[in-house]
């Protein structure tokens, strides 16, 4: 990705992030994570909140502080969406969408944030 790209992408703000993120794993069907020995999480609201990103060079530049020994790791849209999604929902978890170093991030309940993803997979069949 070129660093101009990935700069503005990553100044957007979150609700333009998460659009992007939205349009991105519909297009790629992959989301990513940050993983070692476990799926990194962060609270939000009260509630585990496990962060995702469109691209891994997004998710890479999050793995510091307290996820500095994370690594990108893919999930498929597929299990994405039928697995993790209605895990997290019945775990009482939300979805950290698309956060940033220095910001936030969209803070979605795994209902909406699979409400998003089905409305946006829609648009390319």
């Amino acid at each position: 990705m070129h660093p101009e790209k990935f700069k503005q992408v990553m100044g957007l703000p979150s609700g333009e992030r998460h659009a992007y993120f939205v349009r991105k794993v519909a297009d790629t069907q992959e989301v990513w994570g940050l993983y070692h020995a476990g799926w990194a999480t962060a609270q939000a609201h009260g509630h585990v909140a496990i962060p995702f990103w469109p691209e891994a060079a997004f998710a890479q530049a999050c793995a510091s502080g307290d996820w500095e020994h994370f690594q990108p790791r893919a999930i498929a849209l597929g299990d994405f969406l039928s697995k993790w999604l209605p895990g997290m929902a019945s775990n009482g978890q939300l979805a950290s969408v698309f956060p940033v170093p220095q910001g936030g991030a969209s803070i979605a309940a795994p209902a909406d944030l699979l409400r998003d993803m089905r409305h946006e997979s829609e648009q390319y069949e």
